[in-house]
């Protein structure tokens, strides 16, 4: 009895082994996992930090353009879609009052015009003549102060004349005197040469007194008489010429603002095409009334801008001049480059959030792209050239360090490392690592081995199993 409880526990303890070994062992297998890791090599190249934005594609230049006055329709030059150079007519008001008016402005211009030019050389005339008169008139005064000048000579030379002819007659008395008791001294030489002196004596006094009274002459004071009227005359005449002219030239000035004006008033009747482009609007037909609405609308579609919103957080980082890639809704698979051209200062509120307008401009836009096409742009912030770069998600943080894992001879050596510019993809390494390291980017954890179903052991039945 003894001996078959021992056989029945020992089978009972290896039962229970085995049990527990088949257990063991099946645990152990749904246990099993394989690490799998993937690296990647520290290399050089270009990096781009970028702000994404969307918007939509509008002209630089679009121009709703009016008549400057009021008037019927007479003509329309164009139509929308078409093609148009700067100053080119696309449409005219019923310009008939206007043209007669311009023509009636020519007229008095070219009236005005013959006028003045009459009046110029008439008063030049009468300028060249009151000259030639002063001129002449001149003469006659310095040859008449040129004679006075001579007379003082001739009027000495008749003193000294008549002073000897007194100094001879007194000596002629003289001796005659001495002799006048005589009865025949009538006949004497004395008496002949007394009246001989006499005679002389009384034509040189004629002679002086002729002299004085041609130096008194008023030949001079005439002559002195007729220039000072000539130059007043003269005067007169500048005066002339100089009155007449100013108001024939402000006749001619007025008439050609008359002109200037007719002209404009006729250019107000008409819409001209502020720049090249293309016209998107006609506004009027042939007979309408026009006033101070837009009459045609141009747009310049060489010249294109996207104008997009950027949010609080990423508006310091763009500049003046930032490049951008600009993919359009509507043209699917193609890329287009823009430039910033400015910056809001100012931002604008928007359910709580402060976004700021930027304004890029295309620089290599086609006629397929059309005002109001939905943009998508990538605008670049900043960028390193030839840095060392390793993928973002190598990069893990602890505390303020920043670690990378590097993976050296077999083995995995935590290291410290100081970024630089970073974006979704890539991180600049600026130092740290060398090119050429082997870095991991990523380690994933895979299961193997499958858990039983049933806790069935070979020979035996499992839970639930029929009974051997």
């Amino acid at each position: 009895m003894k001996r078959k409880l021992l056989i029945g526990g020992v089978v009972v303890a290896l039962a229970l082994s085995a049990i527990g070994a088949y257990v063991w062992q099946s645990q152990a297998a749904a246990r099993t996992t394989t690490a799998s890791v993937q690296t990647t090599m520290v290399r050089r190249g270009s990096l781009a930090a970028t702000v994404s934005a969307a918007g939509n594609v509008s002209a630089v230049n679009q121009i709703a353009v009016a008549f400057q006055t009021s008037g019927v329709v007479a003509q329309i030059n164009t139509t929308v879609g078409a093609l148009v150079k700067k100053d080119q007519v696309l449409m005219e008001l019923d310009s008939t009052d206007l043209n007669l008016a311009l023509r009636s402005a020519q007229t008095n211009l070219a009236s005005a015009q013959a006028n003045y030019e009459q009046t110029t050389t008439e008063l030049n005339f009468a300028m060249r003549n009151a000259q030639s008169n002063i001129v002449s008139v001149k003469a006659s005064l310095d040859a008449a102060k040129a004679q006075n000048a001579q007379n003082p000579n001739s009027l000495i030379i008749a003193r000294a004349a008549l002073d000897k002819a007194t100094v001879t007659l007194q000596q002629a008395q003289g001796e005659y005197d001495k002799i006048a008791w005589r009865a025949d001294v009538g006949m004497s030489s004395q008496a002949a040469t007394l009246q001989q002196a006499t005679i002389d004596y009384q034509v040189a006094l004629a002679n002086f007194k002729t002299t004085e009274v041609t130096i008194n002459d008023t030949a001079l004071k005439q002559a002195q008489t007729q220039y000072d009227s000539a130059q007043v005359a003269l005067e007169q005449a500048q005066k002339n010429l100089t009155t007449t002219l100013r108001t024939a030239q402000a006749s001619l000035d007025n008439s050609k603002l008359a002109l200037e004006q007719a002209r404009r008033n006729l250019d107000k009747a008409k819409v001209v095409a502020p720049f090249d482009g293309v016209v998107a609007a006609v506004n009027y037909s042939v007979g309408d009334s026009a006033g101070s609405s837009a009459a045609v609308t141009v747009v310049d579609l060489a010249h294109l801008q996207i104008k997009v919103t950027v949010a609080e957080v990423d508006v310091e980082k763009v500049k003046v001049g930032n490049p951008a890639q600009v993919a359009l809704d509507a043209l699917t698979g193609k890329t287009y480059n823009a430039q910033v051209s400015s910056v809001s200062p100012t931002g604008a509120v928007t359910q709580g959030v402060v976004n700021y307008p930027v304004l890029l401009e295309l620089t290599d836009a086609d006629n397929a792209i059309k005002p109001g096409m939905t943009a998508n742009l990538t605008i670049e912030v900043e960028r390193r050239d030839n840095v060392l770069l390793i993928p973002t998600r190598a990069v893990r943080t602890q505390g303020n360090q920043r670690i990378v894992t590097v993976q050296k001879d077999g083995q995995a050596i935590p290291t410290r490392v100081t970024t630089g510019l970073s974006n979704d993809s890539s991180v600049e390494i600026m130092s740290g690592l060398q090119e050429g390291d082997v870095v991991v980017v990523q380690q994933t954890t895979t299961r193997t081995g499958n858990v039983p179903s049933g806790m069935g052991i070979p020979g035996m039945g499992g839970p639930g199993g029929p009974p051997p």
